[in-house]
């Protein structure tokens, strides 16, 4: 797993953790209202309860206004300050990324080129543990680069560059994937990732 994908899924949890116990409590004071306060034979109504032709008295609590105040602002500051974190970390690049792989998109594939002038179609080949910044740029319409097992990617747009990064410890094959709708062959449009040990990469990196 790469660091962006572990601290992508720690703000996710997050999210999913925060919104339950919201839902729970939400959904748990409103059944509880609804068994508590039914109406019932031979119960009159509270004192202060609505009456068409009379404004009600004032309820409830100010300190509640307050203490519930807070607890909103503080998730919704914790969720903002993590999405700006994990963003930044997802748009900011190591100051000296060990290499860096040009990206282009095309309908419908993707050619991989490399510092050393070495190009792939296909398939892109990387060193285990190395942070490498991709270069992202589209040769015709709209696409999308993402990895799909990271669950992240940029857009692939004619005449630019979008710039992402990528690391990860786990050698391994996994999927590159169009996430834009790209014409009739979208759904093909799919490359391998290939994660190589270094010493293994810099074999292959350095033949023809």
């Amino acid at each position: 797993m790469s660091e962006i994908t572990a601290q992508w899924f720690q703000l996710f949890n997050l999210y999913a953790l925060l919104g339950t116990v919201a839902g729970v409590v939400v959904i748990g004071l409103l059944l509880f209202n609804i068994v508590r306060y039914r109406a019932r034979d031979g119960v009159n109504d509270p004192p202060d309860a609505p009456t068409p032709g009379r404004i009600p008295p004032e309820r409830g609590r100010i300190g509640a206004v307050w203490i519930l105040t807070g607890l909103v602002g503080g998730i919704l500051l914790t969720l903002t300050f993590g999405t700006i974190n994990t963003v930044n970390l997802i748009l900011t690049p190591p100051r000296k990324p060990a290499m860096t792989v040009e990206v282009h998109g095309f309908q419908w594939g993707w050619k991989f080129i490399y510092p050393n002038g070495k190009e792939t179609v296909g398939e892109l080949r990387l060193p285990a543990g190395t942070p490498v910044l991709f270069k992202v740029t589209s040769d015709d319409v709209f696409h999308k680069f993402h990895l799909i097992e990271f669950k992240y990617g940029v857009d692939a747009l004619p005449g630019r560059f979008n710039e992402v990064w990528f690391s990860t410890d786990i050698v391994g094959t996994y999927t590159i994937q169009c996430f834009e709708l790209c014409g009739a062959g979208h759904s093909n449009m799919k490359s391998r990732l290939v994660i190589m040990h270094p010493s293994e990469f810099q074999k292959w990196y350095g033949g023809g």
